[in-house]
């Protein structure tokens, strides 16, 4: 740290840069300032091989709006030619790291601990109706810490083909910052939102890029001030690998425990939920049960699905209640 926090360079992870995947992943819970209302927003930037021997870059953002039941969201490739990474120094702020496409700037500011995330996009098939929707939000480390997912942040990730090829091949580093402070601005077709709460940072890389990407995954802020993460590996046929579940329990004093493989606890879907738009079943209702606790999870409301187009991947990341 802080060398970590930003993308890595491929060829020096694995060999085999087909293995090779990585994602810089905010989700937030934010509140109008004015008026309470509750939002939900999730910004990716995944740094993948997008076809054979070619890496580039998957935008993805969305916005839960709790009082509405809606969930515009969008997303958006970005070639290698078509980004520009840069490093930088600014007279005020110190050393920067950035990344920017036509739609998108992230800059890390790498003396400040600090994050500020500028996106723009028009929302297409998802039952938005066409609205556009940006961000503009700075996220701060002055709040808990960095914490690693296992003592040296490394595990086991998915089935994958050539598992025996090199050291990295089905495996990923993984850390958490669990409660960043997050101000700035949402805007939902011209309508602007000043907001201000808290973001769960991840970030993952490593050579699980041919691993079939199946999960359950949950982040979870407690009252008393603790925070869990918990989540389940699927394979090809959709049935759980407990051998590669994982926990990391944070307690209120920032004191981290881990369980993995079956040790983690059990993760037991009590309703399934059927998109409308793409005809896919999700688990939306949950019973964990933990040796940091035993939790029940409901989302706020059922349409929180990263569904846009025919043939990309589809994911349900969305807000929830946690008792």
């Amino acid at each position: 740290f802080p060398a970590d926090h930003v993308l890595h360079q491929p060829q020096a992870i694995v060999n085999n840069i087909e293995l090779f995947a990585e994602w810089l992943y905010w989700t937030a819970e934010l509140k109008d300032v004015e008026t309470g209302d509750l939002y939900g927003v999730q910004y990716t930037l995944f740094q993948l091989n997008l076809q054979p021997g070619l890496i580039g870059y998957l935008n993805n953002v969305a916005i839960s709006d709790i009082r509405n039941s809606q969930h515009p969201r969008y997303r958006y490739v970005t070639l290698p030619g078509q980004a520009n990474i840069s490093n930088g120094l600014d007279s005020n702020k110190g050393a920067y790291w950035q990344y920017e496409d036509n739609q998108t700037t992230l800059t890390y500011w790498k003396d400040l601990d600090v994050w500020n995330i500028v996106t723009l996009g028009n929302v297409s098939r998802d039952g938005g109706h066409g609205q556009n929707i940006s961000l503009n939000l700075t996220i701060v480390n002055d709040n808990a810490d960095y914490y690693l997912h296992r003592p040296n942040g490394l595990s086991a990730q998915g089935e994958c083909q050539d598992s025996d090829s090199e050291a990295m091949a089905g495996r990923s580093y993984y850390y958490s910052h669990p409660s960043m402070n997050t101000t700035g601005t949402l805007t939902v077709d011209g309508r602007s939102i000043d907001v201000q709460g808290n973001s769960w940072f991840d970030h993952q890389w490593g050579g699980f890029g041919k691993c079939f990407m199946g999960w359950d995954w949950f982040s979870m802020r407690l009252d008393d001030g603790s925070f869990v993460m918990v989540y389940n590996l699927k394979d090809p046929s959709l049935n759980d690998i407990p051998s590669q579940r994982g926990l990391t329990y944070i307690d209120p004093q920032g004191n981290v425990s881990w369980w993995y493989g079956e040790d983690a606890g059990n993760l037991t879907a009590t309703r399934w939920w059927k998109s409308d738009l793409f005809d896919f079943r999700y688990p939306l209702d949950w019973t964990i049960d933990t040796p940091a606790g035993k939790y029940a999870l409901q989302p706020y409301f059922d349409e929180q699905t990263m569904n846009v187009a025919e043939g990309e991947i589809k994911y349900w990341e969305g807000l929830m209640r946690v008792r």
